[in-house]
């Protein structure tokens, strides 16, 4: 049934066939929610987003977002297979084109699916701006070699794959749709086609020939072990990690990993927000950096995923002379699940999260409040007064985002590398509730923050030095290597 679900998922542009959801005789079965379950869960989604989301109907009317979810509803007539209900949560969470206001609950459908044993699509890509390129080998022999164009995919057009896809990815921008896309082919292939045995993939090689082939669908372990054994050169490169080295020519390089603790930095309570390992790593940083006596330093932001502000605030009170604000407009929702969450917050009030947490607790349930940002004071302590270089790409995440926004506005930092593909000006800070019935976790932004420049634009983060992503197959790190090239040339 879920196969059947799933090939007509967007057979008429539209996410759900009513056959697959809706039958004369509806059965009962064990992987199944009820009509009423299905129905309560969807209702109570919709209504709580309304009440929680900071601003639901940013991207789309309240007329258009009722119309949508009433045309779900009418398809739900008896038991639902919890994997097609799923992807109405989906597209429920879609629809809004935001990027925060989000649910997983069919991709954990996909992740059960492999570790039962279930086969996938091994297809791996990346994109270079609305071209989508083979970044690996499939199978074996020399078809489809990696740099190779991909025109269509299960007899979709590349455009036509995306728009059906967008149905059940949230994302502000067709870049960041693209982003996703890249980051989870396998699964969104699986979503969009079903647990077929092979997919056609028509392609255009690096020298120009057209070919045709039929990719054959394997268990996940298979699909790592084929990679393995035909692995490309890639950069050594591992963005979650926390570096800092002299480069030498007076540059120094400062990769500071994710904006919140790791797994290992965590400790026994697993707090996310045990910022004293990466204080203690960004005072040792600077430290270092002032010894150097370098000119130049490069903050290096590619593929991070973002985190939280007081993280990156070490950072950039470290290079600033005058007080500055996160952003230039910053409002929360008063929800009552978010009024909840933050009900029980201790912490320094005159913080941003200190702030924060009292407007919260003053507004009524449902009011949009705006914060009065505090001023993060520089630190003086081996503060930087020299050239300051930040590269990023279409991987840079959230916070990693905003921060590249932030030093770009405040003029502290020339920015390299590509347009990220999330945006500055965000709906964000992120809270969520679950269903009561599927259980399914739902994630919304409680915020909404412009940033510094007041800059509304739904748009990434463009560099003021724009170098191309490294090539597919190359073992150099190419835009680092551009950037030095940059630095030690404007002197």
């Amino acid at each position: 049934m879920q196969n059947r679900f799933i090939r007509n998922l967007f057979a008429s542009f539209c996410l759900l066939s009513a056959s697959a959801v809706a039958a004369q005789e509806p059965p009962l079965c064990d992987t199944c929610y009820t009509e009423e379950e299905a129905r309560e869960d969807l209702t109570t989604l919709y209504d709580r987003l309304q009440r929680e989301h900071v601003d639901l109907f940013a991207r789309r009317s309240e007329a258009e977002y009722a119309a949508h979810v009433q045309t779900l509803l009418e398809r739900i007539d008896g038991p639902v297979e919890r994997a097609d209900f799923h992807l109405m949560l989906h597209a429920v969470m879609a629809f809004g084109n935001v990027g925060h206001a989000k649910t997983e609950a069919a991709m954990a459908d996909v992740f059960a699916h492999v570790g039962a044993g279930g086969t996938i699509i091994p297809l791996s890509i990346t994109y270079r701006d609305d071209v989508m390129l083979t970044d690996n080998w499939v199978g074996e022999g020399d078809a489809l070699p990696p740099g190779s164009q991909i025109t269509a995919l299960g007899g979709l057009s590349v455009p036509e794959f995306e728009d059906r896809a967008k149905q059940i990815i949230s994302a502000d921008s067709a870049r960041l749709l693209r982003s996703q896309i890249e980051l989870g082919l396998q699964a969104w292939l699986y979503l969009v086609f079903g647990p077929v045995d092979s997919l056609q993939v028509d392609y255009v090689t690096p020298d120009g020939r057209s070919g045709v082939q039929q990719v054959e669908a394997t268990g996940l372990n298979e699909m790592y072990a084929m990679q393995a054994e035909r692995a490309l050169p890639r950069p050594d490169r591992r963005p979650s990690a926390r570096i800092h080295r002299d480069l030498g020519h007076g540059i120094y390089y400062l990769q500071p990993g994710h904006f919140f603790a790791s797994e290992a930095e965590r400790g026994e309570d697993g707090e996310a927000y045990a910022i004293e390992p990466f204080r203690a790593f960004v005072e040792e940083a600077f430290a270092s950096l002032a010894a150097s006596g370098a000119s130049d330093l490069v903050i290096d932001l590619r593929d991070n995923s973002g985190g939280d502000a007081s993280f990156s605030d070490l950072i950039i009170a470290r290079l600033v002379n005058e007080p500055y604000r996160y952003a230039s407009h910053y409002e929360v929702r008063a929800g009552a699940n978010t009024k909840a969450a933050w009900a029980d917050w201790e912490g320094d009030p005159e913080s941003m999260a200190g702030r924060i947490a009292a407007a919260l607790a003053l507004a009524e349930e449902g009011e949009r409040v705006v914060i009065d940002l505090p001023e993060t004071q520089p630190i003086l302590e081996n503060a930087f007064r020299g050239r300051v270089w930040v590269l990023v790409n279409q991987h840079s995440y959230s916070n990693a985002a905003v921060v590249a926004a932030l030093m770009q506005d405040l003029d502290i930092a020339t920015i390299m590398g590509e347009e990220t593909s999330d945006v500055p000006t965000t709906y964000g800070a992120v809270e969520s509730f679950t269903l009561p019935h599927s259980g399914a976790s739902i994630v919304y932004p409680k915020a909404y923050m412009v940033r510094p420049s007041g800059d509304r634009s739904t748009r990434g983060v463009v560099p003021d030095f724009v170098i191309a992503p490294n090539g597919i197959g190359s073992a150099e790190d190419v835009m680092l290597e551009t950037a030095l090239v940059q630095i030690r040339s404007s002197r």
